[in-house]
C-alpha cells in the first residue's frame, strides 16, 4: 500500500515577526508536540475556540472581543494553526479529550467560551461529560446534528476558491487564512502554507464524514447557558439547523441569525459577534 507523507512545520521562528504572519505569540508543550496560543486583551477572562479556518494570529474578532473588554485566550486544536500535529487522534473521541487536556494546559478551565464550527462541537461534547469544563458558551454555527431531509453541504468536496466562498460571505474576511501577504519573508511563506494544508487537514479529520456521531443524544447533559449565533448567508450548515439546536438543548438563552455573514460569521461580521457575545456573557 503506497503511503502518502504529510509535510512537516519548518522551525517557528519568532522574532522580528508580525503577529499575523507568525500566527501565535506563544506555545505550550502539549503531549510530544506543542500547541499555539494567542492571548489579547484585560478583563474578564473568555475562551475563544475556533472552527475550520484555524486561529490565523490576532485576527479581527479577537481584537473585537478585546476591545469589549475582555482577557482573550485563544489555543488552537492539534494539528491547527500553530500547533503541532494530531498524533493518536483517530476519532471525535480522541479530540474530545485533547481539547479538556488543552483547556487545563492553556488555564482557560471554567471560563466562558466562545466557539465556532468543529470547536463549538468539540466545546458542547466536552461539556456533555466535564460541565465544569466551561461557563455559559456562544456557539457559532456548531456542526454536529444532521437532518437528511436539510443536510450539512460538505466543505472539502470542492474546490479551494469554492471552499473560501462557503467558509466566509466575504472572501476578503478569511484572507489571513488563505492569502500569503506580500510582505511576509520567504521562510514565513513556506510555514504559512504548511500551516494551512495541515489546518485543512484536520478539519477534514474532525468533519469527514460529516459528524453525526450521536450527539444529540447527549445534549440533555449540557446545563451550560448557551447563547447561538448563526450567519444567515452560512452555506455550509442549513438556516434550519439554528431552530434544532435551540430546540434541543435545554438552556439556550438566546439565539441569533447575522445578516451578511457566513459559516465562520466571527470572521464576516467581528464586531458585532463580539458585542452578541458581550451582551451573553457579562
Amino acid at each position: 500500500m503506497a503511503s502518502t507523507t504529510r509535510p512537516t512545520r519548518p522551525p517557528r521562528r519568532t522574532e522580528g515577526i508580525d503577529q499575523l504572519s507568525a500566527y501565535a505569540a506563544e506555545t505550550l508543550p502539549f503531549r510530544e508536540g506543542h500547541i499555539a496560543l494567542v492571548s489579547c486583551g484585560e478583563g474578564s477572562p473568555v475562551t475563544y475556540l475556533h472552527g475550520m479556518l484555524g486561529n490565523p494570529g490576532e485576527h479581527a474578532f479577537l481584537n473585537a472581543l478585546a476591545n469589549n473588554g475582555w482577557s482573550v485566550t485563544a489555543p488552537s486544536l492539534p494539528g491547527f494553526t500553530g500547533s503541532s500535529e494530531p498524533s493518536g487522534l483517530r476519532n471525535l473521541h480522541d479530540w474530545v479529550v485533547a481539547a479538556s487536556e488543552l483547556i487545563d494546559l492553556a488555564g482557560v478551565t471554567g471560563h466562558p467560551v466562545v466557539a465556532s464550527s468543529v470547536g463549538a462541537m468539540i466545546a458542547l461534547e466536552l461539556a456533555t461529560i466535564r460541565p465544569e469544563a466551561f461557563d455559559a458558551m456562544v456557539l457559532i454555527a456548531p456542526f454536529g446534528l444532521w437532518d437528511p431531509q436539510d443536510p450539512v453541504a460538505d466543505p472539502f468536496a470542492t474546490t479551494l476558491s469554492n471552499q473560501r466562498r462557503m467558509l466566509t460571505a466575504d472572501p476578503a474576511a478569511s484572507a489571513s487564512f488563505f492569502d500569503d501577504l506580500e510582505e511576509m519573508p520567504a521562510d514565513l511563506l513556506v510555514e504559512h502554507g504548511v500551516d494551512r494544508y495541515l489546518t485543512r487537514s484536520a478539519s477534514a479529520q474532525l468533519i469527514w464524514p460529516i459528524p453525526e456521531f450521536g450527539l444529540s443524544e447527549r445534549l440533555h447533559l449540557v446545563k451550560n447557558p448557551v447563547t447561538l449565533v448563526h450567519g444567515a448567508k452560512d452555506a455550509i450548515i442549513p438556516a434550519s439547523y439554528l431552530n434544532k439546536w435551540e430546540q434541543i438543548l435545554p438552556n439556550v438563552v438566546g439565539a441569533h441569525r447575522v445578516e451578511e455573514a457566513g459559516h465562520q460569521a466571527e470572521f464576516d461580521r467581528p464586531e458585532d459577534i463580539a458585542a452578541i457575545a458581550t451582551s451573553a456573557l457579562s
